[in-house]
């Protein structure tokens, strides 16, 4: 269980409260072929590769800037998904 001292609640204290979606990643553009946990930083791409992740948990169109701007890492929900209010949607 986390503290209010991990380093990753600092890293994405912009997504209190936000609805997050379970999802394949889809780079966005080819320009913009990767994204980042928005706490730990693991990174998300279409490419095999070691410790890439091809699955997360996604903005949806309710938050500020947009569908699928942010991702966060299965590790990262589970664990701090209670203290940073994230909801889940379907």
């Amino acid at each position: 269980m986390p503290t209010e001292h991990d380093w990753r609640i600092d890293n994405c204290k912009a997504l209190h409260g936000a609805k997050l979606r379970r999802k394949e990643y889809r780079a966005p553009s080819k320009e913009w072929d990767h994204d980042h946990c928005a706490g730990c930083w693991a990174t998300f791409m279409e490419i095999d590769a070691p410790d890439i992740l091809h699955e997360g948990y996604a903005t949806t169109v309710e938050y500020k800037l947009g569908e699928d701007y942010e991702w966060v890492c299965p590790t990262c929900f589970a664990d701090l998904r209670a203290v940073m209010d994230w909801i889940e949607v379907v």
